[in-house]
């Protein structure tokens, strides 16, 4: 896959990001409007938990592992021993979501228990995850679509299931809740399901001509050598989920409003990633993964450098934005309506400690990506149980001081440790890899994003605006990304003009006005 091709790919995967990402916060609203903050809705939010953590533990593991895999398998055995094997491993994980699918629509009690609400809350959760069961075997489908589809350079589809996820819950909620009241919003996340599915379904079956058409399968001689590839990464995925579990479990111990406030924080953090975290990503891991599969390290760790150096100019200058502006962001954002000035104080709390993990985040996923495609999935797992015991043993230091922008340092502190890690694993797997390249590299990008904002405090000190309005937090951010902005893309220039080169250039490449 050319840089183009990677650019093109990467724009696709974004837009539909920011539409899924924007349907969602529509979603939440739309649920708060016609539910409010109610036991149905608490119900429903805990069952909902249920059908998302077994499909993003499901496409995690699967995206992490085919693509590498499938390009090991094909270099080394060719192109049809690669097909059996996908048909085996998706053999497997079909029979097995139909299998869990089953028990959660017949015991839906006993997932329900876990989360102690109580009777009432309870018996209405348990009865939603009963109509939300066929979603958890449709997500698991549109998983496996998702892998094979990115396996063979196809993002456009996988990159809308969001989109199609959250338009069936806001269809269902909107033409159901009048009649069927909470139990719309479950009916809605089956219906997103089978829109999931329907989506994807078309291209997967014309992608899977190129491997002999459609076959059930459930034997390959390295199947059993995949299975225990698997185990580490569903432990680090599952151990991941943890950690939000945990956040929500201290964030539940404060006052009223405070794991809103918190989500809403999170939700805010999270976006950089989502909207351009993962879109350059995606496309690039297949490329870094053909790199090892067919032994050429030093083209996947230079892949890895030129991958590093752009998403530091791209997180660095949003970490120290977020950071300085926390208070700004939280109000063009969320104050309105019943989000008061108090309101939007406990959201940029943890907003700013967000802030400053996103260029930690963006390396940290750039290194796991690169270590999966290597097939070293054992340093991931252990990468990831010390930074979850880590991230809960900080969280009780900081929550009693700092309460939920506690959790939040917690977890900028161990985004920071993860990363540390997984480049130290790296490391000793690619010798390739300078240190102190990757070193100097960041950190002129981060010199140059030092200045930019405080050169950009400068103007914004003097502006006599109110910043706890909408259109003084509006005017004040305006300011400082302008200012900002242009300074760092000066001293950029100047301290990375390698960097800053490979950038321009992912940006030309962008445009869709030329066939792949």
């Amino acid at each position: 896959m050319s840089i183009r091709q990677v650019a093109r790919a990467a724009a696709v995967v974004a837009l539909f990001g920011i539409l899924s990402r924007v349907l969602g916060f529509v979603r939440e609203i739309v649920l708060a409007g016609v539910y409010g903050a109610t036991a149905d809705t608490d119900a429903l939010v805990n069952a909902l938990f249920v059908v998302n953590t077994v499909a993003a533990v499901l496409l995690y593991v699967l995206t992490t592992l085919m693509i590498p895999i499938f390009q090991q398998e094909r270099a080394q055995n060719g192109a049809e021993s690669a097909w059996g094997l996908l048909w085996a491993i998706a053999g497997w994980i079909g029979m097995g979501l139909v299998i869990v699918t089953g028990i959660v629509a017949i015991f839906p009690e006993f997932f329900m228990w876990f989360f102690d609400m109580g009777p009432e809350r309870t018996a209405i959760g348990a009865e939603l995850l009963r109509v939300m069961a066929p979603a958890l075997m449709l997500q698991g489908f549109s998983a496996m679509f998702t892998a094979i589809l990115q396996v063979h350079g196809r993002f456009a589809g996988p990159a809308a299931v969001g989109v199609a996820f959250n338009a069936g819950i806001l269809v269902g909620v909107i033409l159901g809740a009048g009649t069927l009241g909470i139990t719309a919003a479950a009916w809605g996340v089956t219906l997103g399901a089978v829109l999931q599915v329907v989506l994807q379904l078309p291209q997967f079956i014309r992608e899977s001509r190129a491997g002999g058409g459609l076959r059930v399968a459930f034997a390959h001689p390295r199947l059993g050598s995949v299975a225990m590839l698997a185990i580490p990464v569903a432990a680090a995925s599952l151990l991941q989920q943890v950690n939000s579990f945990t956040d929500k479990l201290f964030a539940s111990s404060l006052e009223a409003g405070r794991n809103a406030a918190l989500s809403f924080a999170s939700a805010l953090g999270s976006a950089p990633r989502t909207v351009l975290l993962f879109p350059l990503l995606t496309p690039l891991f297949p490329l870094i993964a053909r790199y090892f599969a067919e032994s050429r390290k030093d083209q996947g760790v230079d892949a890895f450098r030129r991958a590093a150096g752009i998403l530091a100019l791209v997180a660095i200058p949003i970490s120290i934005l977020i950071a300085i502006g926390a208070s700004e962001i939280a109000q063009v954002t969320f104050g309105r309506g019943k989000c008061d000035a108090a309101c939007v104080a406990e959201i940029s709390a943890p907003l700013a400690f967000y802030g400053i993990a996103v260029w930690g985040a963006f390396i940290g996923y750039l290194l796991n990506r690169t270590l999966s495609a290597g097939n070293h999935a054992r340093e991931i797992m252990v990468a990831t149980i010390i930074t979850v015991v880590l991230t809960i043993g900080l969280d009780l230091v900081f929550l009693g001081p700092l309460q939920q922008a506690g959790l939040a340092l917690a977890s900028a502190i161990a985004i920071y440790v993860n990363t540390a890690i997984t480049l130290w694993f790296l490391r000793r797997r690619t010798p390739q890899l300078s240190l102190r390249m990757l070193a100097r590299q960041q950190g002129r990008i981060l010199a140059a994003g030092i200045v930019a904002g405080a050169v950009a405090l400068i103007p914004a000190f003097l502006m006599p605006t109110d910043t706890g309005t909408f259109a003084g937090a509006l005017a004040w951010l305006a300011v400082v990304s302008l200012v900002g902005g242009i300074v760092f893309v000066v001293c950029a220039r100047t301290l990375a003009p390698r960097e800053f080169a490979d950038a321009r250039s992912s940006l030309r490449n962008l445009s869709f006005s030329r066939r792949r």
